[in-house]
């Protein structure tokens, strides 16, 4: 799944508009809860070396909310990385060049939308 395909699935799935934020960044897109303002899902385009990875590629990412108790255990699995700019006791990032898969993806969004609902 890359960028532009969870933009299309989350609006889908979730009936939520995309937002684009950051006044100087036309790309990063967060995705939040139309009735309490609250993100469940910040996507963007960093290079890979901001990831603690040896790489100056550019990578598309998305950063979902996740309870703290299953940070350390997804941590563990190939394409999971602490959090990039988020709060990382309970946020996590996801990069978006195939190393999870696309239905992991979407189930994990689903547990970030339901923890930012209240």
């Amino acid at each position: 799944m890359n960028f532009e395909s969870l933009v299309k699935s989350i609006t889908g799935i979730f009936s939520e508009e995309p937002d684009k934020p950051f006044k100087n960044d036309n790309v990063s897109t967060v995705f939040r809860h139309s009735n309490n303002n609250k993100w469940f899902a910040l996507l963007m385009k960093i290079p890979k070396n901001r990831l603690g990875e040896y790489s100056d590629k550019i990578v598309d990412i998305v950063n979902i909310k996740c309870d703290p108790i299953m940070l350390g255990s997804l941590l563990e699995e190939n394409g999971f990385y602490p959090a990039y700019h988020m709060n990382k006791e309970h946020w996590i990032t996801i990069c978006l060049d195939g190393s999870v898969d696309d239905e992991k993806i979407l189930s994990l969004i689903d547990i970030s939308y339901d923890l930012t609902v209240k």
